[in-house]
């Protein structure tokens, strides 16, 4: 009996130390594995903070490149003159138009030409009486406008029309690299100023005679000629460079419009039939009568007046005779 509660009670110690070391080991393993709430408010901190400059970042690229028409390599030199040529359906064209030219002055753009029109696709009429014809007009409204905005604004405005688009028939946006050209003009003008200088210093030497002093003003004035237009030409392209060209042709649906005309052509040949004519005397003969009823009613005074007087009057006369014998 002694034997056996030793041996329950040895039994029962193993299994309490055996018990605590697990309880420890897992205490010791979730205390490593598990941050403290310091650790937690850090790393959020930590996170929040690069989103706020990661969005600050994109604010100030997407303030100075508004656009991807606005991004270039790293070769500086290159001068892309950027176009646009859009078609496409929309709803109406009167409020089309009129929402795209304010878009493009917020863009900071302007419109440099515009053409509203509506095209006649088709036009017939139809007899629907004696005297009378409906005419038909089927027309399509549409415009067409040269809009300009600043380059770094060329694809914001193209995404900002596409809520305009009903249907689109094409849309083509263009880069011209004109850097080649700039420079030739620019090689132009100094070759033309060399040789203006050399021109000048000759006019100077000619002293009084007069042909070859002339001949040589001529040439002189050709060359400047030939400055001033390689520098427009140069200005014109600063322009373009600047300022991007889009053009937009916009239309909608086909429209229906019904008028009323007189037929004047039929006009002398008509002749009513004899029950038509029949028909006419029967309605103006009762419309006769209505008005006739009508007027003896308004004159029942009047008429009661006279057949007084005519009664009285009557009397009169019969009695006198009678007066008279």
């Amino acid at each position: 009996m002694r034997r056996s509660l030793l041996l329950l009670a040895g039994a029962a110690f193993v299994l309490l130390v055996f018990s605590c070391s697990r309880g420890g080991d897992r205490a010791e393993t979730s205390s490593m594995s598990s941050p403290s709430p310091a650790m937690d408010i850090t790393s959020a901190n930590g996170e929040a903070a690069a989103a706020v400059e990661e969005e600050k970042a994109g604010n100030v690229e997407g303030e100075t490149l508004s656009s991807s028409a606005a991004r270039t390599t790293g070769d500086t030199s290159r001068r892309f003159i950027r176009t646009a040529d859009l078609r496409f359906r929309v709803k109406d064209v009167v409020k089309a138009t009129y929402s795209i030219e304010d878009l493009i002055a917020g863009f900071g753009g302007h419109v440099e030409h515009t053409e509203l029109t509506s095209r006649v696709d088709n036009r017939y009429t139809t007899p629907i009486s004696a005297d009378s014809l409906l005419e038909t007009t089927k027309f399509t409204v549409m415009n067409r406008a040269t809009l300009r905005v600043p380059a770094s604004k060329l694809d914001t405005a193209l995404k900002s029309l596409a809520r305009f688009v009903d249907f689109l028939d094409h849309r083509t946006v263009d880069a011209q690299d004109v850097r080649l050209l700039l420079m030739a003009n620019r090689m132009t003008q100094q070759r033309v100023a060399k040789h203006e200088k050399r021109l000048t210093e000759a006019i100077d030497e000619q002293g009084r005679k007069l042909r070859e002093t002339v001949t040589a003003e001529d040439r002189l004035l050709d060359r400047q000629e030939q400055a001033d237009e390689a520098r427009l030409s140069n200005l014109g392209l600063e322009d373009r460079i600047a300022y991007s060209t889009i053009v937009i042709d916009i239309y909608q649906r086909q429209s229906t419009r019904h008028e009323l005309l007189a037929d004047e052509r039929n006009i002398d040949r008509y002749e009513p039939g004899f029950f038509s004519e029949l028909g006419d005397a029967l309605h103006d003969g009762w419309k006769l009568l209505v008005n006739v009823a009508l007027f003896l009613a308004r004159s029942w005074s009047v008429i009661l007046i006279m057949a007084v007087i005519f009664l009285a009057l009557r009397r009169l006369f019969r009695n006198k005779p009678l007066s008279a014998k």
